[in-house]
């Protein structure tokens, strides 16, 4: 692994539930068959072996329950429940597949249980952006859009349940070398692979192998905060693609990566879910759970490299950190007018016509 992380060092960008199929369409209506009543997001869980991809639900309340399910939103079968009943406990829903789920609580609220990790053997940072709730009470749909990192690890296993999802677009932010160095691994079901590449050494003019070697702790942070202000101001082009990608309602279910799938993707998610009205707190959230996912911790890193500095170094730049998305919102508030304006003026994204495709 040591040797892993410092070869990735030099690409600039280092390191190393449950959803649903809903299809993007054009129409007016909003499917709120799914979230109803009181939230009732907390009284469920679900899960997922990464070996077996089999699915299991954790009722954590107790209460009259039912679960229903299906491949998407639309063939969730109402009147035909998968579970039921009034106890906590868990049980198992699926031999593998890929399905969307939604609890039903006491005849009358519901709430659509998703993964937010998918089972993924050869990447732990692959997850669903569906879920999270805009600031009008809506919901991004679940199954549509995905953040991974690279994808070049991934098993049989694991192609085989993205193909159920079915997923149909893969983008790429890596620079060529990077794609050519590690090649991803594709689902058949993909059709669309799409590159808009985002190159690693044009994002600081700070040296990282040598911050490494130095052990120049603050050195290391101060990389990627650079490198995320320069998302906003020099990569403008390349994330003006990627929401013209997303505009095209045949491209999704769609998935967008780098290679730790933290930085120039942890970037894209969050323009997406800002244009989508999240909440900036949860948008920082999302961006922050690569390290949970990823289990890159600063006791890992001085278990490879001991306790020193380098080690500190490894994990500034192999985690995400607060500050460094918050560099590249503050970027946007202070030189654009907001993140309004910058979505519309700068990229050129229909708020509109994105929130009538990605949300409930």
């Amino acid at each position: 692994m040591k040797e892993y992380l410092l070869r990735m060092s030099k690409w600039c960008f280092v390191s190393a539930m449950l959803i649903g199929v809903v299809a993007c369409s054009d129409d007016d209506s909003i499917d709120t068959s799914l979230y109803s009543g009181t939230d009732i997001s907390s009284y469920a869980t679900i899960k997922a072996d990464k070996e077996s991809k089999k699915t299991s639900i954790e009722i954590l309340k107790e209460g009259e329950w039912k679960v229903y399910g299906g491949e998407n939103s639309n063939s969730i079968l109402f009147d035909e429940p998968l579970l039921q009943g009034n106890t906590k406990g868990t049980t198992e829903l699926n031999t593998g597949k890929y399905q969307l789920y939604c609890l039903e609580w006491a005849g009358g609220a519901r709430t659509a249980l998703g993964l937010r990790q998918l089972p993924m053997v050869g990447q732990s940072n692959f997850r669903d952006l569906g879920g999270y709730k805009t600031k009008d009470g809506r919901r991004v749909k679940w199954g549509l859009v995905f953040r991974s990192g690279k994808c070049n690890s991934l098993s049989e296993d694991d192609l085989a349940y993205l193909a159920t999802i079915p997923l149909k677009t893969v983008i790429d932010f890596r620079s060529s070398s990077e794609q050519e160095a590690e090649p991803d691994k594709v689902p058949t079901t993909t059709v669309n692979c799409i590159n808009y590449p985002i190159e690693p050494g044009n994002l600081s003019s700070i040296d990282v192998s040598d911050v490494i070697r130095r052990g120049d702790v603050e050195g290391a942070k101060q990389y990627l905060v650079d490198g995320n202000r320069e998302f906003v101001i020099s990569f403008q082009a390349e994330y003006k693609s990627f929401f013209e990608t997303l505009m095209e309602t045949d491209k999704t279910p769609l998935m967008f990566h780098c290679t730790a799938g933290k930085d120039r993707a942890g970037f894209a998610a969050a323009l997406f879910l800002a244009a989508l009205g999240v909440e900036r707190e949860t948008i920082i959230e999302d961006y922050m759970l690569t390290n949970e996912l990823t289990g890159v911790t600063m006791e890992a890193m001085k278990a490879l490299y001991g306790d020193n500095k380098m080690a500190e170094c490894m994990y500034y730049i192999s985690s995400v950190q607060k500050e460094y998305i918050e560099m590249a919102l503050t970027t946007i508030d202070e030189n654009y007018g907001g993140m309004d304006k910058f979505l519309v003026q700068q990229l050129g994204v229909d708020v509109e016509k994105l929130r009538k495709l990605y949300l409930y």
